[in-house]
């Protein structure tokens, strides 16, 4: 991660985080003393960050900005406010942070930073696979929109893991709900929609070759033979000595059963 570099705001500070931060300095014992001047009250957020109280260096961070907004340290100020909620585990005050950050400084040499900022913290607040998505879908929005509004930026190859880890969450997710609707409701046209979309969406492969064998015989169930033809073949080309493939051969041919271990593997 780069460290923030000092540069002046473009824009005042909305009036929302100067109440914050006064409500953050006047019911917490652990806020920044009132009596500081400007460089001192950097100095002392900057602190309490480097011994890794950051949810104190993040109320530091923004009284600072609200002291001295002119100040050419505000941007660094406003990013370490972020990142301090972030590692604090507030993740969804982080990206209330980095998003004011990134909208409201389009131009400052941290605006990158700002946005990958958001991805990250997005993706932190995710839940559960088992849980609502939402966050995993922000995550990978603003991943995106970070390739797309800084394409040289140094954090592309950290944005596209963390695109990756997005979607195979995401693919893990209709997965699950495919899984539901074959085995609770016997619904096979309706669990091929989510395995479709959970293929498209990049699964990892913990659960591929169980997502394959599952729309294959889904796709088998309501007659769509070709494309239970193309699953079927990826699934013995790509996990030949799979579970999977073995309970597939097995399916087809109980005398198959023994050799799956075979198929696929160098004559």
């Amino acid at each position: 991660m780069r460290l923030p570099a000092a540069t002046a705001p473009r824009n005042a500070l909305h009036g929302v985080l100067a109440a914050t931060v006064l409500v953050l300095a006047g019911c917490s014992s652990s806020g920044p003393p009132g009596e500081l001047e400007p460089p001192d009250l950097f100095q002392w957020a900057q602190d309490r960050f480097d011994a890794e109280e950051y949810r104190s260096a993040a109320e530091g961070f923004l009284a600072f900005m609200i002291r001295d907004p002119l100040n050419p340290l505000v941007d660094s100020a406003q990013y370490l406010a972020a990142e301090g909620q972030l590692r604090a585990g507030n993740e969804l005050d982080a990206v209330e942070e980095f998003r004011r950050m990134a909208t409201n400084r389009p131009n400052s040499p941290l605006a990158d930073d700002a946005q990958f900022g958001l991805c990250r913290a997005y993706l932190a607040a995710s839940p559960r696979v088992t849980l609502s998505q939402e966050f995993t879908r922000r995550a990978l929005e603003e991943c995106e929109r970070l390739l797309q509004f800084f394409p040289t930026t140094p954090f592309r190859e950290q944005a596209e893991s963390l695109m990756a880890d997005a979607r195979a969450k995401l693919a893990e997710k209709s997965y699950e709900i495919g899984k539901y609707y074959q085995d609770r409701w016997r619904l096979p046209e309706s669990a091929i929609v989510y395995f479709e979309k959970s293929l498209a969406e990049d699964p990892t492969e913990d659960f591929l070759p169980d997502l394959l064998l599952r729309l294959y015989r889904s796709y088998s169930v309501v007659g769509y033979e070709t494309e239970a033809g193309v699953v079927r073949e990826r699934l013995l080309a790509e996990f030949p000595e799979s579970e999977e493939t073995r309970l597939l051969l097995a399916e087809e041919d109980p005398a198959a059963a023994d050799s799956a271990g075979d198929v696929g593997s160098p004559r």
